[in-house]
């Protein structure tokens, strides 16, 4: 990581690299102070605008959670022809073993919490996808509980997960690249093409004009059959969502037909 202006730790284009190679996987790319600081990266990255490493558009997708050390962000490659990455979850329920506020390991039981995805020291993923169920014995008694294993190397022990979900004020969700209204003169064909992707109907960006064609986003339609070209076939939906979303709007007007709003 590096040391910039105003405290900030980061190395974008190390995380890029190894996010590319590794297609779907999170990466630490960045720790920052402030809240608006990381949310600001986090919607550049998508976008590639200040960030040459994650070029093209729609290539990465980011969050920012709260961790020990700040605000971390991390990213991952969705670009390629690849297979649909799956959705970040936001939450988990597991079982975890209760061993009782005493000393003495006195009314052991297991307790099924929900907490939150992300790691609370770094902020990174948790094993969600590497929950599984582990028995123990106690007393002449057996136990059924989960265990999992976080990507980031942090463990998670069992009394500090039950703190974590009876805390009275749990900690705030990450802030995600989709998480911000889309704006733009295409902004509608752009939402319905982040819906189209999100559901996993279409992958490839020529899916996503033949979508945009269907609702009568004729003219975004075009655009992205011309990014296609561009990119020699290589364009994923998302990645033509981007595109369409960093379009100005026309010189001549302010607005157009599909930023109306009632």
């Amino acid at each position: 990581m590096r040391h910039g202006r105003n405290g900030l730790v980061t190395d974008h284009p190390e995380a890029a690299a190894r996010a590319r190679a590794a297609r779907g996987t999170w990466f630490l790319a960045g720790i920052y102070p402030a809240l608006a600081s990381a949310q600001n990266v986090v919607l550049r990255v998508p976008r590639a605008e200040r960030f040459p490493a994650y070029a093209p558009a729609g290539s990465f997708e980011a969050y920012t959670a709260l961790a020990e050390t700040g605000r971390t962000v991390w990213v991952r490659y969705v670009g390629g022809d690849g297979p649909a990455v799956p959705e970040l979850p936001q939450t988990m329920t597991v079982r975890v073993c209760d061993l009782g506020p005493g000393p003495d390991w006195v009314g052991v039981s297991v307790t099924t919490v929900t907490v939150p995805a992300f790691c609370p020291s770094c902020g990174g993923p948790r094993g969600a996808d590497t929950i599984k169920p582990s028995r123990f014995q106690e007393d002449g008694d057996w136990y059924v509980v989960d265990g999992w294993r976080n990507p980031c190397g942090h463990l998670d022990m069992y009394a500090a997960v039950l703190r974590e979900a009876r805390a009275v004020t749990p900690p705030p969700p990450p802030f995600r690249s989709d998480a911000s209204p889309v704006r733009g003169p295409y902004r509608d064909a752009v939402q319905a093409l982040l819906e189209a992707a999100g559901s996993k109907r279409v992958h490839h960006a020529k899916q996503g004009a033949a979508v945009l064609r269907e609702a009568g986003h004729t003219e975004a339609a075009d655009l992205v059959d011309e990014q296609i070209k561009a990119q020699h076939g290589h364009l994923s939906a998302k990645q033509a969502a981007h595109y369409l979303a960093g379009l100005p709007f026309p010189t001549q007007q302010t607005t157009s037909r599909e930023d109306v709003t009632a």
